[in-house]
């Protein structure tokens, strides 16, 4: 079925859902709803729910209906959620929250958990411990110990997208396909995830929604409204709605833009510069954003290596010339000590490569600043595409828990409630009133999250090796030896590639 197709009948499907059980709201058969722009339900897998035809009438995100049924009451059954302790400002306030203080997203996953323990008569508890990058293997022990002992100590367990895979090979999580209640395609999962993610029929993991991690760690494109002004650059805007903001294109902005504003002649941090990047994590992204994939799966949906072609050669050497041999472009390590972040904010970088979540520490920036997403790279390409940094979110449920429906029913709801209550207070309300700069950014923070995207080899990467760091890698070495970094580490890739998958046939 194409994809406007399947778009058009989930709208309808929705849209006959809300008729049997939203009548107070309105009705199918009178006036269609108004329209609000910024209301437009949306979903990660590459679309808008009512992308095919507002005029017809749809529903908003706040009022999108979920599957469970009514009257769904499990006597106070305490759900208990474990989750990283740590409160960073990559993964604060998704799980729980102890007050209201007047903050929007913190009120609403206040709001969003009493709502869902009213609805479905239950006790949400939190049971948090450290479990950042740094603290990765004290997490994985707590849930190894707990589900191998066969203790009935969680029911949710939010983890660290890079090291959850690890866990779900060693048959501790339901196939979330089987539980009661749970749809992993509904709008407030990732329907991209749930699908790449599925082999032989069983998932593990799924993200969405609940995660507001995972629209924090989306990678993007800054640049300084002043300095496009000052080069002339016309609305930027416009280029990224013409569908014209390629890799090309970028380079042709940045041409001529380089400043040696200390009077060293010797290129460095305090000059100008038409772009500006750190390597390491940011690096990751721009296969992605080229809809160049790691793994794909074949007809018989086993997952296959994907990106030893042609292709992903020239990606490889366009993007070490744009790096390396462009005296346009500033690159430094792992962004050491925030350099580029303090370029961009001291007017000395024109555009910036960044995760969106960076938005909210420049709000004192004296320019105003814009957001567009990653480039493409070409004008065929049929979208903008972007992933999240790996420390989002991904949630599972032990095979210990013996409460399986009122898990899944709570967790249906809690992803429900935070599509309708948690994402419009941080993305709507949060970054495109409170942070963004103009209304035209709003319209860009829509396209690339409509552009987020899973790759199986990206997030399955710690069970594969490190397969999806062979373009970082390159990039961090100042290399474009594509060929022979390949040839020498493709036997790996593959041993850990067939081990996966036979992980996976062997399971129960």
């Amino acid at each position: 079925m194409e994809a406007k197709s399947f778009k058009k009948l989930r709208i309808l499907i929705i849209l006959i859902i809300a008729c049997l059980t939203l009548p107070l709201f309105f009705s199918c058969g009178g006036d269609s709803p108004e329209v609000v722009a910024d209301e437009t339900p949306q979903n990660y897998n590459g679309g808008t729910d009512a992308d095919a035809d507002v005029g017809t009438g749809y529903i908003s995100r706040e009022e999108t209906p979920d599957s469970l049924p009514d009257g769904l009451n499990f006597n106070g059954t305490d759900i208990r959620i474990l989750h990283r302790s740590e409160n960073s400002m990559f993964w604060r306030d998704e799980i729980a929250v102890e007050e209201l203080t007047g903050e929007i997203v913190n009120d609403a996953i206040f709001h969003r958990n009493r709502t869902v323990e009213e609805r479905l008569n239950v006790e949400i508890t939190s049971i948090a411990i450290p479990g950042d990058w740094s603290n990765r293997e004290n997490f994985m022990r707590t849930v190894r110990t707990s589900v191998t002992a066969g203790s009935d100590d969680y029911d949710i367990i939010a983890g660290y997208a890079w090291y959850m895979p690890i866990l779900a090979t060693e048959g501790l999580f339901y196939n979330l396909h089987n539980v009661p209640y749970l749809e992993p395609r509904a709008p407030w999962w990732s329907a991209d995830c749930a699908e790449q993610m599925t082999i032989d029929g069983r998932l593990f993991f799924i993200t969405g929604d609940l995660s507001n991690s995972l629209l924090r760690g989306m990678k993007v494109t800054f640049f300084n409204q002043q300095l496009a002004e000052n080069f002339a650059l016309g609305n930027l805007y416009q280029i990224v709605l013409n569908g014209e903001f390629t890799i090309d294109k970028l380079s042709e902005l940045i041409r001529g833009t380089y400043m040696n504003l200390n009077g060293t002649g010797i290129p460095d941090r305090y000059d100008l510069f038409g772009f500006g990047t750190p390597t390491g994590n940011q690096m990751n992204g721009w296969p992605a954003a080229f809809n160049q994939p790691i793994v794909t799966k074949d007809s018989f949906g086993i997952p296959q290596i994907a990106f030893n072609t042609p292709r992903m050669m020239e990606i490889v050497n366009v993007m070490y010339e744009f790096f390396y041999h462009n005296e346009n472009v500033f690159i430094v390590p792992e962004d050491a000590g925030g350099t580029i972040r303090d370029m961009f904010v001291g007017d000395r970088l024109l555009f910036k490569g960044g995760i969106l979540n960076t938005a909210e520490g420049m709000r004192a920036m004296e320019s105003d600043f814009g957001i567009l997403p990653m480039p493409k790279w070409s004008a065929d390409q049929p979208g903008y595409f972007t992933i999240s940094t790996d420390w989002y979110s991904l949630f599972c449920i032990p095979v210990t828990s013996s409460r399986i429906d009122a898990v899944g029913a709570t967790m249906e709801a809690l992803a429900a409630e935070s599509y309708r209550r948690v994402t419009p207070a941080y993305f709507e309300v949060a970054l495109k009133q409170k942070y963004s700069r103009d209304e035209e950014t709003s319209q860009m923070l829509d396209i690339i999250r409509e552009g987020l995207r899973f790759d199986f080899g990206t997030v399955n990467t710690a069970n594969l090796d490190g397969i999806h760091a062979v373009f970082r890698t390159l990039m961090d070495t100042g290399s474009n030896a594509f060929a022979s970094f390949f040839e020498a580490n493709e036997a790996r890739f593959q041993t850990a590639l067939d081990r996966l998958i036979d992980t996976f046939h062997n399971m129960n």
